[in-house]
């Protein structure tokens, strides 16, 4: 039965795209404005933000004349959904795993959010793990050490641990040089105590995952030269050592031809 659930998932997946329907939102104000004008739903909307955070940093790079394009049926999840700028295309096409779960992904079959690198630079060793009490080498008090310390030598390149957004690069107090980077809507990355900055690093300007964003360093409050490393899920800081990171999703290799011969269809069609 359930053998045959996935193959009628499939089929309907591949059908022909004349059926499909297609709803544009022309950003005039905002995503939320616009989309409510073309009578989309928040949910549809919820999908976009969620899906596209990876690529578009919603509150700087859309401008009036923008579109995302959306195929599909209403009432269903959208077999596509695609954003033009003056700048940009990114289109992302619907795939049913085989465990019946809809995601989205680019026309080469992989989700538009890399893999994170579990440690964003080469060290020597932990100095100080993730815990609720440490007693702090400079203050001599006990307080909760919400991050990982990683020892390196003075400037060490530091990598951006996955693809996002620079959010805050700046002197932040005991801190010192610190670096934070958005990843999606959920997650935000810090790098604290660096010697310098990378060459060319703004706030608001995307890295990819593995870019160097600075360089170890003792800057703020530190006892010698290492990496303050901060994993944020939703507002809450993680243990990086421990926490379940997400991982690139990609359509299964024996769908691929089928699933890109599909989206080139839709693309064809526009």
């Amino acid at each position: 039965m359930r053998k045959y659930l996935l193959l009628l998932i499939t089929t309907l997946f591949f059908s022909s795209t004349n059926a499909l329907e297609r709803v544009t939102i022309n950003i005039t104000r905002s995503l939320n404005y616009d989309a409510q004008k073309a009578h989309i739903s928040q949910k549809t909307v919820s999908n976009i933000v969620r899906i596209f955070s990876w690529k578009i940093d919603f509150n700087k790079d859309l401008r009036k004349g923008d579109r995302f394009i959306i195929i599909g049926n209403r009432g269903t999840a959208p077999s596509a959904i695609i954003y033009i700028s003056g700048r940009k295309r990114v289109a992302v096409f619907s795939y049913i795993d085989k465990f019946g779960q809809l995601n989205y992904y680019d026309i080469n079959g992989k989700s538009l959010y890399s893999s994170f690198l579990r440690a964003p630079l080469k060290y020597k060793r932990i100095s100080s793990k993730f815990q609720r009490k440490r007693f702090h080498p400079i203050l001599k008090t006990w307080r909760p050490h919400r991050a990982v310390d990683y020892s390196a030598n003075r400037n060490t390149p530091v990598y951006a641990a996955a693809d996002g957004i620079i959010q805050r690069r700046k002197y932040i107090g005991a801190l010192g040089n610190a670096v934070y980077i958005k990843h999606g809507i959920n997650y935000v990355t810090a790098y604290a105590h660096l010697a310098k900055f990378a060459r060319g690093l703004r706030v608001g300007s995307k890295v990819k995952k593995g870019k160097v964003i600075g360089y170890v360093g003792s800057t703020g409050r530190s006892t010698g030269p290492h990496l303050h490393y901060e994993l944020r899920y939703k507002g809450k800081r993680k243990n990086p050592l421990t926490w379940r990171l997400p991982k690139q999703k990609k359509v299964s290799k024996s769908d691929l031809k089928h699933f890109q011969s599909r989206a080139k269809a839709i693309l064809r069609s526009l």
